[in-house]
């Protein structure tokens, strides 16, 4: 649901081989579903895995084929990493004494194979894993894929930690290529697949912001009782994004979860304890793995409610009242407020919602937002329940 301008791009390239693409998207948001919806396509798919194994992927990939007879002598070389079809593999060619030759072979041995199972695709997933031997061999097969082969790889743009676009510089003319972008659902398209789970789901598109693993498990939740939490396909990818953050950017993570809120960097900082000289990299690296994201201009929070709940109940219940204590502690002020901003924030003391405060002035939503957070900044505080004690 919601992919099929998506399917049909994919489909027509791989309609007509050797075609290279690329399939991005953040976790849960459906890029194996997509594949999975390929009707008529052979696929070979072999995933990347964190601890980076050598050739991981495509020797996943690889044991699953049936090989015909009459192989190119070369795909012998393929024997020590397959195994599982080694009885159907020529035997093994003499070892060679130059390694980057003996390489060689073993890319040109990987191509012969693929060529002998034409027409087939080979999906290699999770790219943003990848092992350096497995991104050389992927360069390869790109610039090489026989006639009637094509390579699809998948992967989360925010976990990269090299360009997955290389892999399409140089290719031969004769070789198409595309780059195919999967976003979230919208708030109509998370209405119309939570309707096909749930008599009467509500709306679940504030709490999942459309990513469509997150509206499947949460309307899971729903239709067994339970109370809506955070699923556990997105804490868990949520939790391993943040353990492997560098120590300020995870505390800034840390610091808008709790606070519940956007806010602005400066104040993100002094709740989370982040030294002035680790701030601008530490926010810079939370936005990138896109566990931060930036809602207004200058002011800085977590994706989605869900995910925010995630991150926060992953805290140390001491380290969590430390920081809640910095919240709901006003610090010095620093400035002084504009008449638009005394406005704001006497209406925001009375406890109205930022929609509500737009509706009474006649300003968007966004632009109350980033009143407030200004006059709490000016005021030194960094929670609008502290304006109601002022």
């Amino acid at each position: 649901m919601g992919r099929k301008r998506e399917l049909h791009q994919l489909a027509e390239l791989l309609s007509h081989p050797p075609a290279v693409v690329l399939l991005e998207g953040e976790a849960g948001v459906g890029k194996t579903r997509l594949l999975d919806e390929l009707i008529g396509f052979p696929l070979l798919i072999g995933r990347c895995h964190p601890m980076r194994f050598p050739y991981g992927p495509v020797v996943e990939a690889l044991r699953e084929a049936c090989p015909p007879p009459d192989l190119n002598p070369i795909t012998g070389a393929l024997r020590p990493l397959l195994p599982e079809v080694a009885h159907l593999l020529p035997p093994a060619p003499p070892p060679l004494s130059e390694p980057q030759v003996e390489r060689h072979r073993l890319f040109r041995a990987v191509l012969s194979l693929l060529d002998s199972l034409r027409p087939i695709t080979l999906v290699v997933e999770d790219v943003h894993w990848v092992d350096p031997d497995t991104r050389e061999l992927l360069a390869f097969l790109a610039r090489c894929l026989p006639a009637a082969v094509n390579l699809v790889l998948t992967y989360r743009a925010e976990d990269l930690s090299h360009p997955a676009a290389e892999v399409l510089a140089h290719l031969p003319p004769h070789i198409d290529h595309a780059e195919i972008a999967l976003a979230p659902f919208d708030a109509v398209e998370t209405a119309l697949l939570a309707e096909q789970l749930l008599p009467d789901p509500g709306d679940l598109w504030p709490l999942t912001r459309g990513v469509p693993v997150a509206i499947e498990q949460l309307a899971r939740m729903l239709a067994e009782g339970r109370q809506p939490g955070t699923p556990p396909a997105l804490r868990d990818a949520v939790l391993l994004k943040l353990g492997t953050l560098p120590l300020a950017a995870r505390k800034l993570v840390q610091a808008a979860a709790v606070l519940g809120q956007p806010a602005t960097e400066r104040t993100l900082a002094a709740l989370a304890g982040v030294p002035p000289e680790r701030i601008e990299r530490g926010l810079a690296e939370a936005l990138r793995r896109g566990l931060l994201v930036e809602t207004t201009p200058g002011l800085y929070g977590l994706r989605q409610p869900l995910a925010t709940q995630a991150v926060r109940d992953s805290i140390a219940p001491a380290a969590r009242r430390r920081l809640q204590h910095r919240i709901d502690t006003p610090t010095q002020p620093q400035g002084t407020l504009s008449p638009r901003e005394e406005q704001v924030v006497r209406l925001a003391a009375d406890g109205l919602t930022n929609r509500e405060i737009a509706e009474n002035l006649v300003l968007s939503p966004r632009t109350v937002e980033v009143h407030v957070a200004n006059a709490l900044r000016k005021l030194g505080l960094t929670s609008r329940r502290q304006l109601r004690a002022t």
